[in-house]
C-alpha cells in the first residue's frame, strides 16, 4: 500500500495515509449521530472535508426550513474530519470553541466545506461553509479543537 492515498481521482495533494476517505468514513460510521442525522462524507483531502446532509422533514422548524443544528452539526463534523486528515494526534482532540453565523435559510440538502486555517502545536484553528443544493452559503463557521 502506498504511504499516500487520495480522497478521488482529483488533483491536488494525497491524505495522509493515516486518514484516507475510507477511514474517515469507517470514523463517521462508528459514530451513533451520523447514522441519525444521515450524513455523508463526500470528499476529504489534508485538512479539509465535505459532507452532504440529505433534505429530511423532520429536520423542518416552523416555516418548513432546516433547522440551525443541521448546519451546527454539518460544520462541527466538517472541521472535525479536515482537523483529522491534517494532524495525528487527532484521536483525543476536544472541540474548545464553534461559532456559527446564519445567512439564510435553506430548504433542500446541505452541503459543508471544513478546513483548517492553522494548525499549531496545542490547538488548531477551523473554519467551514454550509451551503445549500444551489450552492448559496447560508452558514459560516468557525471552530478551535484543543489538541492534547
Amino acid at each position: 500500500m502506498p504511504d499516500d492515498v487520495r480522497s478521488d481521482d482529483s488533483q491536488g495533494p494525497p491524505v495522509p495515509s493515516w486518514f484516507s476517505l475510507d477511514a474517515a468514513r469507517q470514523v463517521l460510521d462508528a459514530s451513533p449521530f451520523a447514522a441519525w442525522w444521515g450524513v455523508g462524507l463526500t470528499e476529504v483531502r489534508p485538512g479539509r472535508a465535505t459532507l452532504l446532509l440529505p433534505w429530511r422533514e423532520h429536520f423542518l422548524r416552523p416555516g418548513g426550513v432546516m433547522q440551525g443544528a443541521c448546519c451546527m452539526m454539518l460544520g462541527d463534523v466538517a472541521t472535525w474530519i479536515a482537523m483529522m486528515a491534517q494532524v495525528e494526534q487527532w484521536e483525543r482532540a476536544v472541540t474548545l470553541e464553534m461559532k456559527t453565523n446564519f445567512l439564510g435559510a435553506a430548504r433542500c440538502d446541505l452541503w459543508c466545506e471544513g478546513w483548517v486555517v492553522k494548525a499549531g502545536r496545542r490547538s488548531v484553528f477551523c473554519q467551514a461553509a454550509t451551503r445549500d443544493a444551489e450552492g448559496r452559503q447560508v452558514a459560516h463557521h468557525t471552530v478551535t479543537y484543543l489538541l492534547p
